[in-house]
């Protein structure tokens, strides 16, 4: 049987597969993955692959499939198995978790990001097998990524247990992009206390009592906006350093001048960008603000790095000829804004090609969607790309 006639075969099973990924919640912080990383298992086994759960937390299992775990001769199948959650469901008009299929689409939350990337990974392996080609490539199912891109339950406990590869794919949709690398990502929590009196007090008009954390927190964000991280990367084309207050909380009652008020703040910054260097800059601001009745608190709530390969790596070169042969594009070879794990991988040596995948959009928004009728072509050029790096 032909490459091509392997894919069309199993093309009704995987859309089934994911689908019932898809109706499988797994969303951050409200469920754990281990239905989804038993489904996977489950599937790889019926499929006739070798599979096992690899846990730190029993109830948050990653799920490894392949023959060797520690080889570097393989190329590295990358899906995370948890999801964001729904957000405001009114603005849905396909249930969020029901996997539907309309107009050659298929929505949920998830179907792209990145169960659709776990489904195709698997049924790669299985055709890979199927041609005789069962050492040219493995996969993990990572749990936790939507927690900031740095936990220690997912990737960064697999590498630690030996995991390793010759190349990596995070599975991310979008085949119009040969992803070199990613933008780190600090998210910073900065907490104002100034000190309460009633507002309507003479004492307050005068400022010889109270201090108001409201104002406080808001000469921090407004010098917070003068901090720089100077410098540009030629494979970030357009992307620089952005920090962009997310949530303010405030207040504690009518006619109390506010004595607490806190920011949380998201910051980007290019693989060339130093994270820790950012926080100095942070942390001499702060300094600089305090008063005797006005103290600032930073918490470090997440802390990725950025990341790049070289565009001359071998991997990218060989999925730009597929791209171009098999999708007819010629992709962009650059990095991408949004942080996510692929960073870890960069870091222990696995040249990682951050984000390619099948077609879609929606991650993190309402609607998220698969376009179905790209999944035969990118399980064909997985495949092609396992085969053409086991050389």
């Amino acid at each position: 049987m032909t490459l091509r006639e392997e894919v069309d075969k199993c093309i009704p099973d995987l859309t089934v597969f994911i689908q019932e990924l898809v109706k499988t919640p797994s969303v951050n912080g409200k469920n754990d993955e281990l239905q989804v990383a038993k489904l996977i298992d489950s599937k790889s086994k019926e499929l006739g692959l070798t599979s096992k759960l690899v846990a730190k937390d029993k109830n948050r299992p990653n799920i490894f499939v392949g023959n060797n775990f520690s080889s570097n001769k393989e190329l590295l199948f990358i899906s995370h198995l948890d999801t964001v959650d729904v957000g405001d469901l009114s603005r849905w008009t396909h249930k969020p978790f029901g996997a539907e299929i309309e107009k050659g689409r298929m929505f949920g939350r998830g179907v792209v990001d990145c169960k659709t990337g776990a489904a195709l990974s698997i049924y790669a392996l299985k055709i890979l097998k199927d041609l005789g080609y069962k050492k040219a490539a493995k996969f993990v199912g990572v749990v936790d990524e939507e927690s900031g891109s740095n936990s220690g339950l997912g990737a960064k406990y697999l590498l630690e247990e030996g995991l390793n590869a010759r190349s990596a794919i995070y599975t991310y949709p979008g085949f119009d992009t040969v992803t070199l690398g990613h933008r780190g990502q600090i998210k910073i929590e900065v907490q104002v206390k100034g000190e309460s009196v009633h507002s309507g007090s003479l004492s307050w008009q005068k400022r010889e009592k109270g201090a108001s954390a409201i104002e406080g927190l808001i000469t921090f964000i407004n010098e917070l906006n003068k901090i720089k991280m100077e410098d540009t990367l030629e494979t970030f084309p357009g992307y620089a350093f952005v920090q962009t207050p997310l949530i303010i909380t405030a207040g504690s009652g009518v006619g109390m001048v506010p004595a607490d008020a806190k920011v949380l703040v998201d910051v980007r910054l290019l693989p060339n960008q130093d994270n820790s260097v950012y926080l100095q800059k942070v942390e001499k601001l702060i300094k600089s603000l305090e008063t005797e009745k006005m103290k600032y608190t930073l918490n470090v709530v997440s802390n990725a790095p950025g990341a790049v390969i070289s565009p001359n790596e071998r991997i990218v070169s060989i999925l730009e000829k597929l791209d171009k042969k098999v999708m007819r594009v010629t992709p962009e070879v650059r990095g991408c804004g949004p942080a996510n794990e692929g960073w870890m991988f960069i870091k222990a040596g696995i040249p990682t090609i951050c984000g390619f995948g099948a077609g879609g959009s929606g991650p993190h928004a309402p609607d998220e969607y698969l376009e179905l009728n790209t999944l035969p072509k990118i399980l064909e050029m997985y495949v092609k790309c396992a085969i053409e790096l086991s050389k």
